[in-house]
């Protein structure tokens, strides 16, 4: 079994005080693995860091082609605590093409809940979908669309509009 565990010397260099240190942790990260540092890239993004840390780490989540980190980009989504960042994780999401469509309900929901420029980059996730996802989860989305059309604005009534068309 591997069992992979983070290097501590490299989570440290993640939180230095110095941006040069940061970058070359964050490049550091591509050939370790991301899977594991993940959520550490989305706490240092979360903090606020100056602008070239946020435009390399922003580059990474936009490139990642493991599709083990899926999860990780969906805790991060879900999780209030990044609400702050909630729209950059989204857009990393459908720059980095992987399959996130088991979670079209959530996706959904971030159209119908949050703000303009939020809801957009959801619906851009499900617009660049690869695949759509069973039956099952298409019905449910369908359901969860037609009882959210009445109270939504015309702006996200346009996105949940494409997205029924996309999803029949």
């Amino acid at each position: 079994m591997n069992t992979e565990k983070i290097d501590e010397q490299l989570k440290k260099n993640l939180f230095s005080a110095k941006t040069d240190v940061v970058i070359s942790a964050i490049e550091s990260v591509k050939t370790k693995g991301y899977k594991l540092y993940i959520p550490m890239l989305f706490d240092l993004l979360n903090s606020s860091p100056e602008h070239e840390i946020e435009t390399e780490i922003k580059n990474l989540l936009g490139t990642i082609k493991d599709k083990n980190t899926v999860n990780s980009f969906m805790r991060a989504i879900e999780d209030e605590k990044y609400k702050g960042i909630r729209k950059t994780i989204l857009t990393a999401c459908w720059q980095n093409g992987l399959d996130f469509s088991t979670f079209l309900p959530v996706f959904i929901d971030l159209v119908i809940h949050e703000d303009w420029e939020t809801a957009f980059e959801a619906f851009t996730v499900i617009d660049n979908f690869e695949f759509l996802p069973g039956a099952e989860i298409i019905n449910f989305s369908i359901t969860k669309i037609n009882e959210a059309m009445p109270n939504v604005t015309d702006q996200h009534k346009y996105f949940l509009n494409e997205i029924l068309v996309k999803l029949k």
